[in-house]
């Protein structure tokens, strides 16, 4: 209550408030039942000369002024003086909304106080008008936050409850100006579905629904404001419970079919009730892990019923008919009328009977004939889109046509059973353990995982006790003591040293057509890398250390028509295959099968001459005179593509491999394409992805290398491709995870994505390598590393390149140390990993950068080994990089989900590493200042980190203790020294499914505050000097460079930090969030073809809302 003791009374006694010697006969509804003081008359007073002014309608003034004429000639407060004095409207509004006048604080308090419909209902008349567009700008505004700082929509429903109590009947009078206000106010109030939900609003908003279904009056803003209470989850599972679906279903048979308005808010609100039509996967885990059965069977009868119910009440005939005559819809009202019955529509055939009942209905050609007749418009684009979407939901799905889901490639892991699940499927008995990307914000197809991980009983759950990993015992840590030189008076074991044993029998092989001069360097490296499977070659920009252009190269800006075109295209695919060739022209499966294949190769195994070499330079501008297809080649080092299939004479359809032993992870593609003919425009289709959107979408490029300009001079790898765009398309995925009732849903609607671009070759019969980002081999970190062992350092630095331990297959990972050899035992260490994912390989760019600023003789690399000792394990998992793996190693599972208890025989390079931060901090003695693992991030720009605090933690233990006051420090310098580094981007989140990563496994167990993940865009940057450009491997080599400026002023305190480079750290907290949102909302959405073009706002803008609640002003 505003103003405890405040008598309420019935309009006919206002006059008696009024008078100071008057008295209330009349019965009151208040808590207080004694007579209104003279204190009270104020209030009173300044609501009748407001309901008395211009600013109230001149009928409203009319009926209200004989009740209260007799309050006129008694005095009134100052402000109600200067109302009546007020000659227009526009003038009344000013008074109401200076804040010396109270006039809307005034009148909020009315209506909460006040137990007469009538007097609720013409202070709500006055509170609508005041927030009408007829007024300037500003005093509107001024009006609106005074309201939703008053929480005006919470007291409406609050009074309008009390009155209704009597029946509804009692509340006819005021329903239609208080929804009217409810309606402005609710597209304002974030939190008004909540709030509305715990007053009683929402089952009274649907009860007036009911009930007014046939009066045109009040119906519309009821409407408006169902909609907005149905964007919460909670309200719609109690709006399906009352039956919502029906008395809509109802309304839109009789609502007249010229009242679009409400027409629109019908179906949007449908929409947000069908979305709700099967259990949330997470839900139903917390309801199984808790053993409520019977509720889950519950909860999955009642969101199928809002489905059921719709076809039931025969409202998705009348669904259909709209779409189907949507041309007839008045103009202003097409674009948000036909997106909410496609978006109803989509939901609907999510579940099996709806798809059954929109094929009865002849629904699929209603949505085919809208497609073929969509407007050019770009506001229909996303309508277009999302008709396309159900259109693919409602088909049949083709298998992806390949021989079998698994990849191509396999290997048999040691001490696991072939029938045994992979630990990151199953997930660990904590619950912890769960595979899910790193890249945080971005939706990827590892989310699913976390399903399992809710399964499990969290309850009384307690890190201290139970995240315990096993310690490795303190002999077995001794062991490390050769991989820790520096702290042994710099000798460094023979036996440890990282080094190719082919090293000196190579040196005379005779390597025919190259002429670059560390082209050896890198045949020799190539030599010792073991793999699974025979490569055929050493890919030409990998031999001769191809790297990016040195020229800025501007984001790809999206053509909507041609979205367009491939929406079309798509739905025409699908109702004429057979326009198409379906001639495969590339077949990884069988070229591994068979040893008959020299027809499929441009040059046969056979007669390779071994060891591997590059033949490129004699095949450019040959044209092969056996096909009339362009041929493909992967078989070399990081390559992927599996199979290619020609659909036209230059179009091909290319499905990736998957990670070895894996059916997933499928995004990484580099691959060699040649027999191409000069200006000719090829289109490729990647069309076997798995993420539901993709920075393809948002501006990114894939990379092309072609050896004829390598030939002539211009080596390089540059962007390449136009008309790119990725979406879904009609191939169905198998879900990744194995829950029954996650796979049940996932069946219907789990479909792969296209990546398609067109690219025009430069010159006829060359030899072009297409990939998705700047790759970088196990081979060329061999040969970088050979080249600085070979190097004459200064004496005073010491670097030490040792083998940490074998991957599965045997191949050695290298452990740096690079320190100064002044003060080592008061020095701190700065610890680096890298290169977990394989498919991120601008994260062993940024890593090489760090090495050269590192081993090149200067002031900055002087300071920072005088102060440090560096560790570095540049490369964590050289067998998926090696067999051009996305995500995985060699067994299925995601190693930067298995920090926090490593197996040493299926997760060596983890384990080790691991191990050697506890020998540091058990053994040695020695602070760890830093770690980061260094990551791309293939769903957001720029470089930016994540850390770790306490604050923002999952587990409320954390927030017992204070966060370190250093957890943001490399951040902040580093958006000071860091060109392509984004602040804003990064965020500190501790999130339960995270604690296996590297980052919060450090921090957690060795107690290290400033432990975090770098990440680096595999697109571009949207801040900073580079600004819409992509990310070339120059920037990522310099962002190398600049952390290690950055780490040099590690010694400056976070508050001398804040002063010196005036961090303003609320703007940092705002920004985040608003990345964050803006990551989110972009990729955690099924994007069909085009996300960014539907604006919301736009669509959802006050001039719209406005006009749909005030007409023409």
């Amino acid at each position: 209550m505003f103003c405890q003791g405040f008598c309420i009374i019935p309009l006919e006694n206002i006059h008696a408030i009024a008078g100071a010697e008057s008295t209330t006969t009349s019965t009151t509804t208040s808590t207080t039942s004694s007579s209104p003081t003279r204190s009270s008359s104020p209030i009173v007073r300044e609501v009748i000369w407001v309901c008395l002014s211009p600013a109230c309608p001149a009928s409203f003034r009319r009926s209200l002024s004989r009740t209260v004429q007799a309050t006129l000639r008694y005095p009134s407060s100052q402000s109600c003086t200067s109302i009546r004095r007020a000659e227009n409207r526009q003038e009344v509004v000013s008074l109401m909304a200076a804040s010396q006048h109270q006039g809307v604080e005034n009148l909020v308090r009315v209506i909460e106080l006040c137990r007469d419909p009538p007097l609720v209902g013409a202070v709500c008349v006055l509170l609508h008008d005041l927030l009408s567009p007829s007024h300037k700008v500003e005093l509107r505004l001024e009006v609106l936050h005074k309201c939703l700082a008053l929480n005006t929509a919470e007291v409406i429903f609050r009074t309008l409850k009390t009155l209704s109590a009597d029946g509804l009947g009692a509340i006819d009078v005021c329903i239609h100006p208080a929804y009217q206000v409810l309606a402005k106010l609710a597209s304002k109030e974030p939190k008004l579905a909540v709030r509305a939900r715990l007053v009683g609003g929402v089952k009274l908003t649907h009860q007036l629904l009911q009930a007014h279904s046939k009066n045109s009056v009040p119906l519309l803003p009821l409407l408006m404001v169902a909609k907005y209470l149905a964007k919460n989850s909670t309200n719609q599972m109690m709006l399906g419970k009352e039956g919502c679906v029906a008395t809509l279903a109802t309304i839109l048979s009789s609502v007249p079919k010229t009242h679009w308005a409400k027409i629109k808010f019908i179906m949007e609100v449908l929409a947000l009730l069908t979305k709700a039509n099967y259990v949330s996967p997470r839900l139903a885990a917390i309801v199984r892990a808790n053993g409520h059965s019977k509720l889950q069977a519950v909860l999955n009868c009642f969101f199928e019923s809002n489905v059921i119910r719709l076809v039931r009440e025969s409202g998705l005939q009348r669904v259909l008919a709209l779409l189907d005559s949507w041309e007839k819809v008045e103009r202003r009202h097409q674009v948000k009328l036909i997106r909410g019955i496609l978006s109803t529509l989509s939901h609907v055939c999510d579940s099996k009977h709806g798809r059954k009942a929109v094929l009865s209905l002849s629904g699929v050609e209603i949505v085919q004939r809208f497609i073929q007749m969509c407007p050019a418009d770009k506001r229909f684009d996303n309508n277009l889109a999302s008709a396309t979407n159900v259109f693919l939901k409602c088909i049949s799905k083709g298998e992806l046509p390949v021989a079998s889901t698994r990849g191509a490639v396999t290997f048999q892991v040691p001490n696991r059973d072939s029938s045994q699940t992979p630990s990151d499927i199953q997930g660990d008995p904590s619950g912890l353990d769960v595979d899910s990307s790193e890249d945080e914000g971005e939706y990827d197809v590892e989310a699913e995982d976390e399903d399992v991980e809710l399964q499990k009983d969290f309850k009384g759950f307690s890190i201290t006790t139970e995240y315990t990993p096993k310690q490795i015992r303190e002999d077995e840590l001794l062991k490390f003591t050769p991989l820790f030189p520096e702290l042994n008076d710099f000798q460094v074991q023979s036996s440890t040293k990282f080094k190719d044993s082919i090293l000196s029998s190579s040196k005379g092989s005779v390597r025919e057509g190259v002429s670059v001069a560390n082209a050896e360097q890198y045949f020799i490296a190539s030599d010792s890398t073991r793999t699974l499977i025979n490569f055929v070659k050493v890919a030409y920009p990998d031999m001769v250390g191809a790297q990016g252009s040195s020229q800025l190269e501007e984001l790809y800006e999206k053509d909507r028509k041609v979205c367009r075109s491939k929406a079309i295209a798509t739905v025409e695919r699908v109702l004429h295959p057979e326009v198409y060739l379906e001639r495969v022209v590339y077949d990884l499966d069988y070229l591994l099968e068979t040893e008959d294949s020299h027809q499929q190769l441009i040059t046969s195994s056979a007669s390779l001459p071994k060891p591997l070499s590059n033949l490129d330079e004699r095949r450019v501008g040959k044209m092969d005179m056996a096909v009339n297809h362009l041929n493909f080649e992967s078989r070399f080092e990081c390559g992927n593509l599996r199979r290619v299939i020609q659909a036209s004479k230059t179009e091909y359809d290319l499905i990736l491999n998957a990670d070895v032993n894996s059916s997933h992870h499928y995004q990484w593609f580099y691959f060699e394409v040649s027999n191409m003919e000069a200006n000719t425009p090829y289109v490729f289709n990647i069309i076997n992805n798995e993420k539901p959107n993709s920075e393809f979408n948002f501006g990114m490029k894939p990379v092309m290398f072609s050896v004829q300009e390598a030939m002539e001079g211009r080596g390089m790898w540059v962007r390449t491709g136009y008309d790119i765009c990725y979406h879904k398309n009609h191939f169905s995925r198998v879900p990744k995870t194995h829950d029954p009732t996650r796979s049940k849903r996932s069946a219907a609607s789990a479909c792969y994505y296209t990546a398609t671009f067109t690219v025009v070759f430069p010159h006829a019969y060359d030899i072009c390598y297409i990939a998705y980002h700047y790759p970088y081999t196990y081979t060329r970190l061999k040969a970088y590393l050979n080249r600085q062992d070979a190097r004459e350092l200064s004496s005073h630095v010491f670097y030490s390149n040792q083998v940490l331990c074998h991957t599965l297959n045997g191949n050695p990972v290298p452990v740096l140390t690079i320190t100064s050899k002044n003060n080592i035992k008061d020095k701190e260490v700065i610890f680096f990993t890298g290169r977990v994912h394989p498919g991120e390989s601008n994260s062993s760019w940024v890593m090489e950068g760090v090495l050269d600023q590192l081993l090149r003789e200067s002031s900055i690399s002087n300071q920072l080994l005088d102060k440090f000792i560096f560790k570095i394990v540049p490369m964590l998992n050289p067998e998926g990089v090696i067999h051009g793996n996305h995500r995985c190693g060699l067994t299925d599972e995601d190693l930067n989900r298995r920090w926090r208890e490593p197996n040493p025989a299926l997760h060596p390079t983890i384990y080790h590493s691991k191990a050697l931060l506890e020998y540091l901090l058990s053994v040695a003695k020695v602070k760890v200042r830093v770690f980061c693992d260094f990551h791309g991030h293939s769903c957001q720009k720029n470089v930016f980190m994540y850390g770790c605090s306490r604050m923002q933690s999952w587990w409320p233990g954390d927030w017992e203790v204070p966060d370190d006051p250093d957890y943001k420090l490399l951040p902040h310098l580093a958006q000071k020294f860091m060109r392509t580094f984004s602040l804003w981007d990064c965020h500190f989140l501790i999130e339960r499914a995270r604690e296996a990563t590297a980052r919060v496994a450090v921090w957690r167990q060795f107690n290290i505050p400033m432990s975090y993940t770098i990440e680096a865009s595999t697109c571009g940057c949207d801040q900073g000097p580079y600004k819409n450009n992509h990310l070339t491997t120059k920037h990522l080599l310099e962002s190398g460079e600049e952390l290690c400026v950055a780490l040099t002023h590690l010694s400056c305190s976070s508050e001398v930090l804040a002063t010196q480079f005036k961090v303003d750290s609320r703007r940092h907290e705002r920004e985040s969030r608003v990345a964050s949102k803006r990551s989110l909302g972009d990729f955690t959405q099924e994007v069909i073809f085009w996300s960014s073009d539907l604006d919301e706002d736009e669509l959802d803008s006050d001039a719209d809302l406005d006009l749909d609640l005030y007409g023409n002003v």
